[in-house]
């Protein structure tokens, strides 16, 4: 009679368990290749072609099949570079834009073919206080016209103006939207809001440095650490708050956003500190959160290693999606 009335808090127990290790349905997985420890940091998914765009601390740009994970080729970026922060592909997918970690408002413009570099688009900041990019002359000599300027779409790239020195020093992450039409700039615990066509200051936002715009330009999502760990979600046509999301650890890192294609879900990665995760006391984490209601829908923290380290990227149907971890490994898996 007691192994009757034990059994079924055993089983909730095991049901607690398996929840609380829930992982993507990968479509494949590949460690780096590489003897060197790095984390991958940039994932980017062709528009075009059945290929995958990788980026690591160690320096080196890699590209891979989208379909198996077959690797095509590997580039190292230059020394002192900082490692591959952030990809992004051209409309055409013909080009990959490259910004390393250490260049600020720069990115190598390089050919997806076999990752020839052709030159570099740089950012800079105007007195309206908008971004402004120009290639350089290698890139214009290259390929003449624009020099790849309205090849990209600048809504998929991060840029970062370090100012002062020592404790005077301050670091501003610039966003773009979609659209066109705003521009962000986060510094020192705000977000300040600009419109592209005059520069004016339409709102300034209490918020971190990670940032991000749905795809039709209606929302903008930000993550702060402080004074509470949590998501806030603003309309930009009013910009009145949509939800405040808070994750059931207080002590989520968070270092990306990445609302899915349809604008229905906000994706958010990084990793909880406190909890096992073989000899480390950390778990990434892959975290679903509903528009609409602003309550998570699911969170992976298993095959996550102990963080998730780049943003999420989409395949162009929006069925399949890939990350990086800490440990070096990229994966591809299907959208839940």
């Amino acid at each position: 009679m007691k192994l009757l009335l034990r059994l079924p808090l055993v089983i909730l127990v095991l049901v607690s368990a398996a929840a609380a290790q829930l992982a993507p349905t990968l479509v494949w997985s590949e460690p780096t290749p590489g003897l060197l420890a790095n984390q991958v940091e940039a994932v980017a998914w062709s528009p075009t072609d059945d290929v995958l765009a990788v980026g690591s601390s160690d320096r080196w740009f890699r590209l891979r099949l989208a379909s198996d994970g077959t690797l095509l080729y590997s580039v190292l970026e230059p020394k002192n570079s900082g490692g591959v922060g952030e990809i992004l592909f051209s409309h055409d997918g013909l080009l990959t834009g490259v910004r390393n970690e250490k260049s600020g408002m720069t990115f190598r413009v390089q050919t997806t073919l076999e990752g020839a570099f052709l030159g570099k688009m740089t950012g800079s900041v105007g007195t309206d206080g908008l971004v402004v990019f120009a290639p350089d002359a290698q890139l214009l000599a290259a390929v003449g016209g624009d020099g790849t300027l309205s090849s990209w779409d600048f809504s998929d790239l991060t840029v970062l103006q370090v100012t002062g020195s020592g404790y005077q020093q301050v670091t501003t992450t610039f966003d773009f939207s979609p659209d066109g039409l705003l521009q962000t700039a986060a510094a020192k615990g705000f977000i300040t809001v600009r419109r592209t066509t005059d520069g004016a200051v339409v709102k300034v936002l209490r918020g971190g440095s990670v940032v991000e715009f749905s795809h039709d330009g209606s929302l903008l999502a930000a993550w702060s650490a402080s004074p509470i760990n949590e998501i806030v979600i603003w309309k930009t046509s009013d910009w009145s708050v949509v939800h405040h999301l808070v994750s059931s650890s207080s002590n989520d890192g968070v270092g990306a956003l990445r609302f899915t294609l349809d604008d229905q879900r906000l994706v958010s990665t990084g990793y909880s500190p406190y909890l096992q995760q073989g000899l480390w006391q950390q778990k990434g984490f892959i975290r679903f959160w509903s528009v609409a209601s602003g309550t998570p829908q699911v969170t992976f923290d298993s095959q996550t290693d102990i963080a998730v380290t780049s943003p999420v990227t989409w395949s162009p149907d929006g069925s399949k999606f890939a990350y990086g971890l800490y440990d070096g490994t990229v994966a591809v898996a299907n959208t839940p």
